[in-house]
């Protein structure tokens, strides 16, 4: 009987295979498609690959500011294809060879739990004290006429391009949507952002998504909120998509529509209502340790449909594995970094400020446009906002500008620990340096 057959290999499924097998657990994995799931292969790695040849391009275009110029320059769209599925390759070797130096077994194939302690692959029973789901999620899809035409894809389907869009529709401005939106307008795209609520980045901070949607509309992306697709049309070779926003229909011709309407668990073919697993659309229900209702059966990441984010798949996954060695491990899930690889970067920890709504706290900001490291580097748009409540501990910071995928982990770290700010207020920040607005931001509170 082996200790543990984990069913995916994304984030969550290898780096809690690798955590169980040095932490002295027998573990199986077993992976139906590739290794690094969603993240590695469609998802995060191949996205930030497009997003940092975005930004060389947007630098590119900003050179003269920095007395160089440049007469002209070409794209070369194979090379970045060929770059991205390098990167990706690279990183799913990796992997591998982790796996293998410890010794975890990898099967390829797709996984069904028989019992609490069997899981059913390639004809083979595999008899295990405990099972991890770990099958992550899929693209939602909308209704809408015309989602059959050759033009509309998903957020899978965009990183696999064969020739990138001249024009482009992005239906929903959540994070993957603002991402891709942003990557391809520096791609020389003309880009179309529609969404269904009335502000981008529906879940942030309300300061955040304001000057957010205000600085793409600045970069030329158009952006239509409270608006909704309902027709995709062919009219001789054109493609033209109608949009219901403020009462009427508009149409705006296109070569491409990205579905970025969310994400929906994927229970990857396991017959839950058979097992007993209580689970809901939204998905597999679980306790502070990741445990199912059957005690012999854990589910993580986004299968679980909790803050779909990879890191927190993989904590979910040394937690669960924490539980079946018997051991107590402290993660604070109510302070997971969030971020936005857009232009500008947008970075969150903590609550928003409209979660807050009838308790006391306070706020600040501090702007980039201040820092004299922010001036250097010419990313001089967003700010921090810091939160505190009525004790002065921070309980909230959404950074909008340079650098802020790095400085939130600045802040992650001192809100992990409880620090009063006062305490805080005296750490030294080097000089000239971009985390000088974190300083700043929080010697403003007294």
């Amino acid at each position: 009987m082996r200790d543990l057959v984990i069913i995916g290999a994304g984030p969550g499924g290898f780096d809690t295979a690798i955590f169980a097998k040095e932490h002295g657990l027998d573990v199986v994995i077993i992976e139906k498609h590739k290794v690094g799931g969603t993240c590695l292969n469609y998802g995060c790695i191949p996205t930030k690959t497009l997003y940092h040849n975005a930004k060389n391009i947007k630098n590119m275009q900003e050179l003269d500011i920095f007395g160089v110029e440049v007469s002209d320059y070409q794209i070369n769209y194979e090379t970045i294809k060929a770059r991205k599925e390098s990167i990706v390759d690279n990183q799913i070797q990796n992997i591998l060879f982790s796996m293998k130096r410890l010794g975890i077994e990898i099967i390829e194939g797709v996984a069904q739990i028989v019992s609490p302690h069997e899981v059913l692959v390639n004809d083979q029973v595999i008899t295990t004290k405990n099972i991890i789901i770990a099958t992550g999620s899929v693209p939602k899809r909308i209704p809408f006429k015309g989602n059959d035409l050759d033009i509309i894809h998903d957020s899978t389907d965009i990183l696999s391009l064969k020739v990138f869009p001249k024009k482009m529709i992005v239906v929903g401005a959540g994070v993957i949507g603002c991402e891709m939106a942003t990557i391809f307008q520096n791609f020389d795209c003309e880009v179309t952002l529609v969404e269904y609520l009335d502000e981008v980045l529906p879940p942030l901070d309300i300061d955040i998504k304001k000057r957010a949607r205000s600085l793409y509309k600045r970069s030329g992306i158009d952006i239509y909120t409270k608006s909704s697709l309902k027709e995709v049309v062919q009219r001789d070779n054109s493609y033209f998509a109608l949009i219901e926003t403020k009462g009427k229909i508009i149409e705006i011709e296109t070569d491409y529509v990205l579905l970025s309407t969310g994400r929906a668990p994927n229970f990857g073919g396991i017959n839950l209502d058979k097992l007993g697993i209580k689970y809901s659309n939204l998905g597999i229900s679980v306790n502070e340790q990741f445990q199912t209702n059957i005690p012999s059966i854990y589910a993580i990441g986004d299968v679980t449909g909790i803050l779909m984010l990879a890191h927190k798949a993989t904590y979910d996954g040394y937690k669960a594995v924490s539980s079946i060695l018997g051991k107590e491990m402290n993660i604070d899930f109510n302070h997971v970094p969030s971020v936005v690889f857009s232009f500008p970067e947008i970075a969150s920890v903590g609550k928003t400020e409209q979660e807050l709504t009838g308790t006391v706290y306070q706020t600040n900001k501090t702007l980039f446009k201040s820092n004299a490291k922010a001036q250097c580097l010419n990313e001089t748009d967003g700010f921090v906002k810091m939160i505190v409540d009525e004790h002065n501990v921070l309980i909230g910071c959404h950074i909008i500008g340079p650098h802020a995928s790095d400085l939130i982990h600045e802040v992650t770290s001192m809100m992990t620990q409880h620090i009063h700010i006062t305490d805080y207020q005296n750490v030294i920040h080097a000089h000239p340096t971009i985390s000088e607005v974190i300083g700043e931001c929080l010697k403003g509170f007294h």
